[in-house]
């Protein structure tokens, strides 16, 4: 039997991603509104637990649908019906989940040990590292030199977390 991370690299890789992205442009908007450190870690942490129950609740439905899609659907794309053969709705449901929140973590700890607008550089600093060591992380399982694996991340990441920043600055001025 596989380990259940490497049937669920998918989840991991795009749970830590979207948790710490979509985190990082809340606590940095909240830092940039000049909100008090506590309403911001206050937000992260809301967000990190809408963001678990969304994506974990959504793995769950997505993974039961493509089952039964293939189950009525025998002659359909061969490959679909191995992949979704193996998976496990409840196992990729946790790592999803497991992986949101860790990723959420990311960007909020900053605010942890800075306060406010003094934790928007450090956020991103830690944010844009983890998404480089995700990328690391995920060449352990598809054989990909592990620079260009973080370097993939990095950029990928980077770019989405830019485009919220610059979004949010754009409303700021309204």
């Amino acid at each position: 039997m596989k380990h259940p991370l490497s049937e669920n690299i998918r989840e991991a890789v795009f749970g830590v991603e979207d948790g710490a992205v979509g985190n990082l442009g809340v606590v940095i908007g909240m830092a940039q509104a000049a909100a008090p450190n506590k309403f911001i870690v206050l937000a992260g942490f809301a967000t990190m637990l809408a963001q678990t129950i969304s994506m974990s609740a959504g793995t769950y439905i997505s993974i039961k649908a493509e089952k039964e899609y293939f189950s009525v659907n025998k002659r359909d794309r061969k490959f679909g019906r191995e992949y979704a053969k193996h998976k496990v709705p409840l196992i990729s449901t946790v790592v999803m989940g497991l992986s949101v929140m860790f990723g959420a973590l990311i960007p909020l700890s900053s605010f942890f040990f800075f306060e406010g607008i003094a934790g928007i550089i450090p956020a991103i600093i830690i944010t844009l590292t983890g998404l480089f060591l995700l990328g690391v992380f995920k060449s352990k399982y598809t054989n990909k030199p592990w620079l260009d694996s973080g370097l993939e991340i990095l950029i990928i990441g980077g770019l989405a977390a830019g485009a919220g920043y610059f979004i949010g600055s754009l409303f700021g001025r309204i």
